[in-house]
This record gives C-alpha cells, structure tokens and sequence, in this order.
C-alpha cells in the first residue's frame, strides 16, 4: 500500500493489546485485514461435539476468576488451604457452566460434563500451584488496564483507566492479567498468565513473536504500580503444570521495543505483507488467501516479504 495510509496510521493509533501486536510481528497483512478492514472468521451456530482451544480456556479462565474472588472475599488465596481452594474450584464450575448454557451452544451432556471436570481440575492446580507465596498477598484476577473495563465488581489495584504506553514505539497497550499477587508490604509483585494448551518444550523468552504477554503485563504492573516494586512474570500451564518465569522483563521489553518500533515503521510505509503466521493452522483468516497458500502461495511470498520487513523479521528468529 502506499505509505502513510491514514487508515493504516489510524490503526497503528489504537490502544493495542498483546495479541493484536503478535498479529502485527508475524502477520503484518492479518493485522490490516483486522483492525482495518474489520474482517473476523465466520461464527457458526451449530452446537459443537467438543469446545475448541479458545473455548477451553475461555472456560478455565472463568472458572479460576469466579474461584479467586470468592477465596478473596473470605480469607484470601495466601492463606486458603488444599480443601478451601477444592471447594471454591468446585462452587465457581458449578456457577461457569450454567452461565454458559445459557448463553452460548454446549457438547452433548457427557462430553460437557467431563470438559467442566477437567475445567475444575486446570483451575484447581492453577490456584494450588508453587511455593512463591508472597507474605500477606492481596490477589486479583482478570486486573483490567489501559482503560479496559472491570469484568467484575472485584476491586482493582489501580486506576484502570491509566493509559499505558511503551516507551519509544507510541502504542499504548491495555488487557486483562489473568493473575495479579501483591505482597502485604506493596513491595512485591507476581504477574501470571494462564496458558491451558501444552507447554513449549524448554525455556522461551519471545518464542519468534508470539510471547509478549509475560513482559508487557510485567511492564504495566509496574508502570501503574511504581518503579520500586520487584516484578516477577510466568506462564503458567496448569495441564502440566508447569511454570515459565520470565528472566529480566526489562532486558525483553528493550528488545520488544526494537521490533515494535521496526514493525510501526515498515507498516506506516506500506508493507503489509505475509509473516510466519500467515496461511498456518491458527491463521483464523487462511480462507481468505489463495487456496493452500501455506504450501504454495506463502512460500512463494516469504522471502521477498522477510527481505522487505527488514529488521521486523528478526523477531520471527528470537528465542
């Protein structure tokens, strides 16, 4: 496209999120036909055989929300033991699924039932999990910022309609934080972000782009919080489960920025072009491209689109 599109200078403008800035490193023509275009993968009404993965974390994550506010209305999840956690896993499914047959199609009765269950269990070993307990913690689940809207009646920690902007690339950024710990002296802060797919084999930091939650979640809480809070970030995959911190999130955010601020500059100047992530199997707009574009068109595309990214396109190598 020619460069300084308003429409595409009007997109780069939006407050953005995680994802959206995923879709941007790896998906630079996915990003346009989104947020420019407004075009989203057809819905279908059919009731499903099995949720799908967006819909079993849709469900986890409100299982561990609705448990984590009803452990903090009474004595707090630092001080919960085994069985107090059990039963608010237990009282939150319980709630989840019948709001969710309410509102949306369900799997026939046995396979949703085993899918509440094994929701149950996710959110349980999610709230159980690891011996970094912060003395006297305060915890938060679903912690809006950048101007998002509260879920929930919960009390935040902070103002949400903050704005949140990372320094040197001009976008703002605003999510939800699936887990938010504070210590009782404010001095300590746990950042944790559920994952309920399987974990990736070792240690990532990036993952090429696609893993950029730990470290702007991280850099929000202590934007909104203060510089002299310790911030510490994981993912955690409660199937597992396992726990990835993020080692030095402000060593990763000076990187972020490089490719974020490559990414604006090569988008402003017209290259809306394929990455990595376009044609593949969680590309949620592949339809729209030329039939089996990841076998023939993309590869066809992919090295004059990485030699004209530049600079973008080294993020697709990053650790």
């Amino acid at each position: 496209m020619r460069a300084d599109h308003p429409l595409v200078l009007a997109i780069l403008g939006r407050t953005q999120s995680a994802s959206s800035l995923r879709r941007l490193l790896r998906n630079p023509l996915s990003f346009v036909w989104v947020y420019a275009f407004g075009w989203r993968e057809p819905q279908s009404s059919a009731e499903p055989l099995v949720l799908d993965a967006l819909g079993i974390g849709d469900l986890v994550h409100m299982v561990l929300d609705r448990a984590l506010r009803d452990l903090e209305a009474g004595g707090g999840l630092a001080a919960a033991d085994t069985e107090t956690v059990e039963a608010a896993v237990a009282r939150a499914a319980q709630a989840v699924a019948g709001d969710w047959e309410s509102e949306r199609p369900v799997p026939p009765a046995v396979i949703w039932s085993r899918t509440i269950d094994d929701a149950r269990v996710m959110a349980g070993r999610a709230l159980s999990y690891g011996d970094d307990v912060l003395p006297g913690a305060r915890s938060y689940g679903e912690v809006p910022f950048g101007g998002l809207e509260p879920k929930s009646d919960a009390e935040t920690p902070w103002d949400a309609s903050a704005p949140v902007t990372i320094p040197d690339t001009g976008f703002n950024i605003a999510g939800y934080i699936d887990r938010l710990d504070i210590s009782g002296d404010g001095k300590r802060a746990l950042v944790r972000d559920y994952k309920t797919g399987r974990p990736p084999r070792g240690d990532i930091r990036l993952n090429g782009g696609r893993e950029l939650q730990r470290c702007l979640y991280a850099f929000a809480v202590k934007a909104l919080l203060g510089d002299d809070v310790a911030i510490s970030a994981s993912l955690l995959y409660p199937r597992e489960p396992v726990d990835l911190q993020l080692d030095d999130p402000e060593a990763v955010l000076e990187e972020i920025t490089g490719y974020l601020r490559a990414a604006r500059s090569s988008l402003a100047g017209g290259a809306a072009l394929p990455g990595p992530d376009t044609g593949g199997d969680y590309d949620d707009l592949a339809f729209a491209l030329p039939a089996n574009a990841s076998a023939t068109y993309c590869k066809r595309k992919m090295p004059a689109a990485t030699e004209r990214l530049g600079e973008v396109a080294q993020v697709w190598e990053a650790e």
